[in-house]
């Protein structure tokens, strides 16, 4: 009986030290585990805060006070409308203009990244403004001084039988290729310095043109 009650015993003695040692070893895995996660969290959260420091510390020093240069254009149908004007005509309107984007010549807008980004005010919308065009998804309406103040519409303008509709053609730079959009026109994105642009009218399938003022922009870029 003594021997028996004594394996028993050290039987037990085992179990339960076995039990400790697995509570022991998934205590250890429990606590490591979530304290690793933890500290991982905390410094990816520490380095996206110091690149997105960086990037806007970067994107401060290369804007400030700093002029960009976009060319601008409005072509219908198969030829540019050359009533664009070559300074700006502040006239009664004088109170309200914003400051941030000029017109510099026939063609050539100079605008602020620092203050039209700022305001949330670098897209189209701010160049359509300055020459006071009232540009919809469908319809091009101009000031009485741009085009003797047409009106041009998908729903009663054509190029000669054609239907045609309104788009905007962007380009970043003088050599890249275009793209197109076709509504929120004002929305466009004025992104950098010597992009060309052209507010169009045509034909499905017609390969919209830079404006001729492109040509004008490198000097003025290798200037700003």
């Amino acid at each position: 009986m003594g021997t028996s009650s004594s394996a028993k015993k050290i039987a037990k003695l085992a179990a339960v030290s076995k039990n400790s040692k697995g509570r022991k070893i998934r205590m250890q895995g429990g606590t490591l585990f979530p304290t690793m996660i933890f500290v991982i969290c905390i410094l990816g959260v520490a380095l996206i805060a110091y690149a997105r420091q960086s990037q806007e510390q970067v994107s401060a020093l290369d804007t400030a006070k700093q002029n960009y240069y976009t060319a601008f254009g409005i072509y219908k149908c198969d030829d540019f409308v050359g009533s664009l004007p070559a300074v700006q005509d502040v006239g009664a309107d004088a109170a309200t203009l914003k400051a941030g984007a000029y017109i510099e010549s026939a063609g050539v807008i100079r605008w602020e990244p620092q203050v039209l980004s700022g305001e949330r005010r670098a897209n189209l919308q701010t160049i359509f403004d300055l020459y006071g065009i009232e540009v919809t998804n469908d319809s091009i309406k101009f000031p009485q001084t741009i085009n003797n103040g047409e009106t041009i519409s998908e729903t009663d303008t054509k190029c000669g039988d054609k239907d045609a509709s309104v788009q905007v053609s962007v380009w970043d730079s003088k050599i890249s290729s275009s793209k197109i959009s076709i509504a929120d026109l004002g929305k466009v994105r004025l992104t950098g310095n010597g992009m060309a642009i052209t507010l169009a009218f045509v034909p499905k399938d017609v390969e919209v043109p830079q404006p001729a003022s492109t040509s004008d922009l490198e000097l003025l870029t290798l200037n700003s």
